[in-house]
């Protein structure tokens, strides 16, 4: 999971909640209540997280009932504080929860949906259980291309997780491919010197090396490092320029 449906719901909370019945302040605190509840779990205070996640989501199912899609952001983030939490039982009943909500309301084919197959997905791979996660990421993987595009950044989500999964299972060819095309993807969205890119081609690097591609992989590693390079030089000039 790793935080990678995060840019998605925020892209959807906003959408995702206007259709219940909220009053405006009750949308904007409950908004509110998810991104603070985000921070938690990033400064891992979990506990806090929890009580903010579930308090959110008391307050959509209270307007909009339990089987109401508005759920979803809630649903969803309160499951990647349980993967962080390693609690995975409890993860992945919310998550099927929410894939379920989506495709009985929105279709099996939202972006949503893949968000859920997508993590829960991340939990069976965390787990060694890798035929059932390469299942759900392929089809998270075709949901997103299809709703969202080929080309779209949330793919590239997709594609490194499946590259993942291929390197724990030795598949290093395979590995390859997906990334090769998710580096493709974050140039073309991010810019050629975007830390994003210089992350993925570090693991493109890897498994290249591991399937004898050294050549490849010193090529793509060097670019990795001239990306970091230069964002820390860059930084470093800012950091400069706010100084006097």
């Amino acid at each position: 999971m790793r935080g990678t449906f995060w840019g998605l719901l925020l892209v959807l909370i906003p959408s995702a909640i206007q259709a219940a019945e909220l009053t405006g302040i009750q949308e904007k605190d409950t908004i509110t209540l998810l991104a603070n509840a985000k921070a938690s779990r990033t400064d891992r205070y979990f506990a806090r997280s929890e009580v903010q996640y579930l308090r959110a989501l008391g307050m959509i199912e209270e307007a909009s009932g339990a089987q109401s899609p508005d759920l979803t952001p809630a649903l969803n983030g309160l499951a990647e504080l349980y993967f962080d939490w390693g609690r995975y039982t409890e993860a992945e009943a919310l998550l099927r929860r929410s894939a379920a909500l989506v495709e009985a309301t929105l279709g099996n084919g939202h972006p949503l949906r893949a968000t859920a197959l997508q993590d829960l997905a991340a939990i069976y791979h965390v787990q060694g259980q890798y035929a059932k996660a390469e299942t759900l990421y392929r089809q998270a993987l075709a949901i997103r291309e299809s709703a969202l595009g080929p080309n779209h950044p949330f793919v590239a989500v997709t594609l490194a997780d499946l590259a993942e999964l291929q390197r724990a299972r030795g598949n290093y060819d395979s590995a390859a491919a997906f990334y090769s095309r998710a580096v493709q993807i974050r140039q073309d969205a991010f810019g050629k010197d975007d830390p994003r890119v210089a992350d993925t081609l570090a693991n493109y690097a890897a498994v290249l090396r591991k399937s004898c591609h050294r050549h490849e992989a010193a090529t793509a590693e060097a670019r990795s490092r001239a990306i970091l390079g230069h964002a820390a030089f860059s930084s470093q000039g800012s950091d400069a320029a706010t100084t006097h």
